[in-house]
């Protein structure tokens, strides 16, 4: 399903010059809507989180979220109260000129903007910046797509991003939407996407795992302990990312004692854990060999942590297998014990036991 594009002007609006306003009339009612909002000019951030919140529940199909200025804030604040049905409608984020609201040039008026959140955002994002914009120091909307998890794409010497600066139609940008609105599709696994996930998985560890592990343990592993996890499926932790209706990556996390393995790696009843003492597991992420190193892992870690730390847990660990090791170290994880599984048939896998904070 193509995607809506919503349209999230800053203070004041965007006027019929500003490049938000083009793309509404290129894309035309179909295809795009502008998130109105009550008050342009001394806005609550909680008003327009739920004017966003309502407009992407009206929308009825997945969302790019195209914000500029002060409504990029709005985004990283809507994550944090955003029910987890909601999070998955949005394909991606498309952030123009983050405005500082604690910056000397920054407009009275609006309130609750500030302290901007720092969370990493569970879908795509770009943050879109210039080199001389009087609402936000380039350094410190770089440091906030590091925080969110954003690409960065410098514009250099652009000013605000908006009309005055010389955006009007900006078909560069609109490009950047239209590649966030291609991104794998995230959903909650279902107990018939197990058979295709099982290939999935198959596909992942046979294309990714070759040059750390002998064919042997590569053949026992997947016999004796790589597979979906049906448990996480029905607890409604497990996610998939799909591309043209396929399966392309999936992973998830659990409150349960099982720390690794599918269905038949288990035996005996996976009780739930208590949060306040015991971490979340992270359990295996599985991309296809086609969609390596886009970012798909990072994309279903941070899912996974959002949930959980909404759970109350603190902590998350892992075992990871070797292939693994630098995504999650890339991701904060840190060592602490080298592991070898040995599996039913006597065949041993090394694997690190892993762990972070929430």
């Amino acid at each position: 399903m193509r995607p809506r594009v919503l349209l999230l002007p800053g203070l004041y609006d965007s006027g019929p010059d500003h490049w938000q306003s083009h793309w509404e009339r290129t894309l035309g009612p179909s295809h795009a809507t502008r998130v109105r909002q009550r008050d342009w000019a001394a806005p609550v951030c909680a008003e327009w989180v739920a004017t966003l919140d309502a407009a992407i529940t009206t929308a009825r199909a997945p969302v790019v979220l195209v914000a500029h200025s002060t409504a990029c804030l709005l985004v990283a604040h809507w994550v944090q109260s955003a029910s987890l049905a909601q999070l998955l409608r949005v394909r991606g984020a498309l952030l123009v000129a983050p405005s500082d609201p604690l910056g000397p040039s920054y407009p009275a008026g609006p309130t609750g903007f500030a302290p901007v959140p720092t969370a990493a955002l569970p879908f795509p994002s770009v943050v879109v910046a210039s080199r001389s914009d009087e609402y936000v120091a380039f350094e410190t909307a770089a440091a906030w797509a590091k925080a969110w998890g954003s690409r960065v794409v410098d514009l250099g010497d652009a000013g605000h991003i908006n009309a005055d600066a010389g955006f009007g139609p900006w078909p560069e940008g609109l490009t950047l939407a239209e590649q966030l609105g291609a991104e794998p599709t995230a959903r909650l696994a279902r107990r018939d996407d197990i058979p295709a996930l099982n290939a999935l998985i198959d596909a992942s560890v046979r294309g990714l795992s070759t040059a750390v592990y002998t064919p042997q343990q590569i053949e026992s592993a997947m016999r004796h302990m790589f597979g979906v996890d049906t448990q996480l499926v029905d607890d409604g932790t497990y996610f998939v990312l799909e591309a043209d209706g396929h399966p392309v990556a999936c992973g998830g996390w659990s409150g349960r004692q099982t720390l690794f393995g599918g269905d038949q790696h288990k035996s005996g009843t996976d009780t739930p854990v208590d949060p306040s003492v015991m971490p979340a597991r992270i359990r295996a992420f599985f991309v296809h060999p086609s969609y390596a190193r886009r970012g798909l892992g990072q994309r279903l870690f941070v899912l996974a942590a959002h949930e959980a730390r909404r759970a109350g847990f603190t902590r998350v660990e892992l075992m990871a297998t070797l292939p693994g090791v630098p995504l999650y170290r890339a991701l904060g994880f840190a060592p602490h014990e080298e592991v070898a599984v040995t599996l039913a048939d006597g065949v041993a896998v090394p694997c690190v036991r892993m762990a972070r904070l929430l």
